[in-house]
């Protein structure tokens, strides 16, 4: 039973890991425009590593570690309650798409991603600025 209740968890864990992505990105957008949001340098910093991450193991065709997780615990609990493939394509597809396929996943997330690493390098958070300018400082001495 214990291991029922901690894949539940890493589901709602998925689930906001995703939100994390999907709000990061609408913030970044919106932000790009609103200069107070892009001084968020920890937001911005754990948001773009992220969501490169997971566009990376997108193209890499790779499953998320809390998808393996999830269904390692499932296994241990009932062999039937594991499902193949993608956490958010088999979720998303019983709930929205039934014939999802998995492109329209992948190409969503790789284009979010190369737009928000787009919008980090033209517009850096002031901290991550400085820290830049002081390796520049120190690489010329």
């Amino acid at each position: 039973m214990i291991y029922k209740i901690f894949a539940d968890i890493i589901v709602v864990m998925h689930f906001v890991w995703i939100l994390f992505m999907f709000w990061g990105f609408i913030l970044t957008i919106r932000g790009f425009f609103n200069p107070i949001f892009f001084n968020r340098w920890l937001f911005r910093t754990l948001h773009i590593c992220g969501i490169v991450y997971v566009s990376l193991l997108a193209i890499m065709g790779k499953h998320c570690p809390l998808t393996i997780l999830e269904n390692t615990l499932r296994t241990k609990y009932n062999t039937e309650l594991t499902y193949h493939g993608s956490f958010i394509v088999y979720y998303i597809e019983k709930l929205v798409y039934p014939d999802l396929n998995s492109l329209m996943i992948i190409i969503p997330t790789v284009i979010i991603a190369l737009s928000t690493l787009v919008i980090f390098i033209l517009r850096p958070p002031k901290k991550i600025k400085e820290i830049w300018q002081k390796v520049k400082r120190i690489s010329f001495i």
